[in-house]
């Protein structure tokens, strides 16, 4: 039985499957949450594979769309306790280590939705709204 072909890795994960596939999760996520068109453009681009999100990181529509939305996040984090930012940490660190099973061994995923499709859902973050 042959293996299905690998997704491509996002440029800054750096061959990490696991860091690429959250990544990828999180800019659908933002595409979600952002009217801006030509941003909706560049997260296809970069999902995709035809633009690396390194080379467009520093980039106007980049910056545009999301700097209002890490300007919450901040507020918001620095608002948490140290209890609440350690048990944040925790939960990111179990996300990834899930994520990397999910990758490492499809057959036993548990948590892939009834079409196959595993991406997390992060649009319950009420920093992203």
């Amino acid at each position: 039985m042959s293996r299905p072909e690998q997704e491509h890795t996002l440029d800054i994960a750096h061959g990490d499957a696991a860091l690429s596939k959250h990544l990828k999760n999180s800019l659908g996520t933002l595409k979600d949450k952002v009217d801006d068109p030509e941003f909706k453009r560049m997260v296809d681009e970069i999902t995709s594979g035809r633009r690396s999100l390194r080379d467009v990181v520093g980039t106007a529509v980049f910056a545009r769309a999301l700097d209002p939305l890490v300007e919450r996040g901040a507020e918001t984090y620095r608002d948490l306790s140290e209890e609440e930012k350690e048990k944040l940490g925790r939960q990111g660190e179990d996300q990834f280590e899930q994520l990397r099973e999910e990758i490492e061994n499809p057959e036993r995923s548990d948590t892939a939705d009834d079409d196959g499709d595993e991406d997390e859902d992060l649009g319950d973050r009420s920093w992203l709204r």
